[in-house]
């Protein structure tokens, strides 16, 4: 990869850096704010988890089985995250000793899909306190990293663009009108889809 980085990148590098700026946040003091998961809410809204299609269930039902989708949702994107920031890191290391205009969104990027993983794992810890026992995600961050980053750095961040896309979609299209959803884990969703479109820009030119 050419590591001299054209004029016109730099610019979208530096509008990158202003909106993480802009947008940074906390989990504990900008979305948990004290709260706690209600098993009187839905955690996954119907626009994705396709719950109302059930026949033959209880609403209380439909409920419990979006929860369960919910936190496999939330374990899921805490997965592609630890890929997404491996790549990034490679990445920035190409440009450590160049552009650091570059280096830093690159670095503010890392930072922001770090910080996702926590959230998820929060997302996970805090469900699991108010969902009944049993719950299961047995899928190994680790090895997923590994088979994704085994391909082409091109493939790879398209791949990342892509999610960070539908995870901005999601929140718009399913997430934001759905009444019925969690306040807490629609809070979740907006943090990281604001991150996710203020940042998805230096994928695409990295």
């Amino acid at each position: 990869m050419n590591t001299m980085v054209r004029l016109a990148d730099a610019d979208r590098y530096a509008r990158v850096i202003e909106a993480s700026k802009k947008v940074h946040w906390e989990i504990e003091r900008d979305v948990i704010k004290g709260r706690r998961f209600d098993l009187a809410k839905t955690y996954l809204p119907s626009g994705l988890s396709l719950v109302q299609e059930l026949a033959g269930v209880s609403e209380a039902e439909r409920r419990f089985a979006s929860q369960i989708q919910g936190r496999t949702y939330a374990n899921i994107f805490g997965l592609v995250e630890r890929f997404i920031t491996a790549k990034l890191l490679e990445v920035g290391h190409e440009h450590a000793l160049g552009d650091q205009t570059a280096l830093e969104a690159l670095v503010r990027f890392s930072d922001e899909e770090l910080k996702h993983q926590a959230l998820f794992r929060r997302i996970n810890d805090m469900m699991g306190a108010v969902m009944p026992a049993g719950y299961r995600f047995e899928v190994d961050p680790d090895a997923v990293a590994r088979a994704v980053l085994g391909k082409s750095t091109w493939s790879v961040l398209v791949l990342t663009l892509h999610i960070e896309l539908f995870v901005q979609n999601h929140y718009r299209q399913s997430i934001e009108p759905d009444s019925e959803l969690s306040d807490l884990l629609r809070m979740c969703s907006c943090s990281i889809g604001a991150t996710s479109a203020s940042t998805s820009s230096s994928t695409s030119s990295s």
